[in-house]
């Protein structure tokens, strides 16, 4: 078990939890929100593709990590900001689910039967919200903080059921 996982994953299911309740809130602050994602699962995304020689994990890792801090240091362009972050989050719903799909299709002789159909399933559509929000961003703005909750939930879910199998799995 990997607690480090584990107890960020929790960390996430509960900041999900609190961007339901306030999703008018979540949506003006979500910005920073999506900093604090992408820096935390940019770090995990490092430690674990690291432990299994995961090259585009770690890729995946840089990148994060690149994306949140042009959000921590660009705040005072608002509009700019808002308005590429909308489409840096269309894109990292993609890249992510892809990311998700390949990391269930990899670790499927680890994962009972029900919880690789519930990976498949998350990661398919984290790909088609990824693709619906590029192709109707206004639609997409005004749907932000139920997203971002929704999508806290799912990372923080992965990331708990990663951390619990995380010493069966091997490099593959």
């Amino acid at each position: 078990m990997s607690v480090f996982m584990v107890i960020i994953g929790i960390l996430m299911v509960l900041g999900g939890i609190a961007c339901v309740a306030t999703p008018v809130a979540t949506t003006f602050s979500l910005m920073y929100f999506f900093m604090i994602l992408l820096f935390v699962t940019g770090i995990t995304f490092l430690i674990d593709s690291i432990r299994f020689r995961f090259v585009p994990g770690i890729v995946l890792g840089i990148l994060s990590l690149i994306a949140g801090g042009f959000i921590l240091f660009s705040p005072n362009m608002s509009f700019m900001t808002e308005t590429i972050m909308l489409y840096i989050m269309a894109a990292w719903f993609v890249i992510r689910g892809i990311f998700g799909l390949v990391n269930v299709i990899r670790r499927r002789r680890f994962i009972s039967g029900g919880l690789f159909v519930l990976g498949l399933i998350v990661s398919i559509l984290v790909i088609c919200a990824g693709i619906y929000s590029f192709v109707h961003p206004a639609v997409f703005a005004g749907a932000l903080g139920i997203m971002a909750s929704c999508y806290f939930i799912v990372e923080g879910i992965d990331l708990i059921v990663l951390g619990c199998i995380g010493n069966r799995l091997r490099p593959l």
